[in-house]
């Protein structure tokens, strides 16, 4: 989903200096459950979630209460020592402030896609519809990852900059929600291929009214 941050810069055409980022993520706003692993390797505890937006994940570490930002599916931590008995208790996704509609679509497999079952072995054409998928939605998540925090000098720059973004992101949009219905369809439980489509047409959807939005306002100079 592109954020409406597109058409404050589409508005927004005098140069700003540089300023030192705020932070990624409000753990005080917590928006849904996620899922989480904990890896453990000598001193160092990988904490991987299966969504690329902001999550905290709450474990512990031999009975002791613990709890960590991840930003981008992956946080390692070194304990200092081997480490011990690890265990997770929650995962939550948090509201996510870095502006980025590549969060809404994700990096990861995980993220939308789905891992392949971990009752057997994923079979060499589901593999091959998965990796499919992932690569779709890679190709998704660089264009909604525009950055909309930009100044512009001009109107006509931003205005070709942004729609053409916009361009961009509609043509790849549509590759990315058939590989990963085809996918979902074809190898994941009965009913999430509906699922997955329903959230993908949202999101689709929400990318074309803002395009709309900005292009009006280029259009009409306001």
């Amino acid at each position: 989903m592109i954020r409406s941050l597109l058409l404050f810069a589409a508005l927004s055409f005098v140069p700003a200096p540089a300023m030192a980022e705020g932070p990624a993520c409000d753990t005080g706003v917590r928006v849904r459950g996620c899922r989480a692993d904990l890896v453990t390797e000598g001193r160092t505890l990988t904490i991987r979630t299966a969504t690329d937006q902001c999550a905290v994940v709450d474990w512990t570490l031999d009975g002791a209460a613990r709890s960590t930002v991840v930003t981008d599916g992956e946080a390692k931590i070194d304990l200092g020592a081997p480490a011990g008995a690890a265990a997770l208790k929650q995962c939550s996704i948090v509201k996510d402030l870095r502006g980025t509609a590549a969060r809404e679509f994700g990096t990861s497999d995980a993220s939308l896609i789905g891992k392949p079952a971990e009752s057997g072995g994923e079979t060499v054409a589901c593999k091959g519809l998965r990796e499919a998928a992932v690569a779709a939605q890679q190709r998704t998540a660089a264009a909604s990852g525009f950055d909309t925090r930009r100044a512009y000098a001009d109107r006509e720059t931003a205005c070709r900059d942004i729609l053409g973004n916009f361009e961009t992101l509609n043509a790849v949009l549509p590759a990315f929600m058939d590989a990963a219905i085809n996918y979902a369809r074809q190898c994941q439980p009965p009913g999430r291929a509906d699922a997955l489509r329903t959230e993908l047409s949202r999101r689709q959807n929400a990318a074309r009214a803002q395009h709309e939005k900005v292009r009006r306002a280029c259009v009409n100079g306001s």
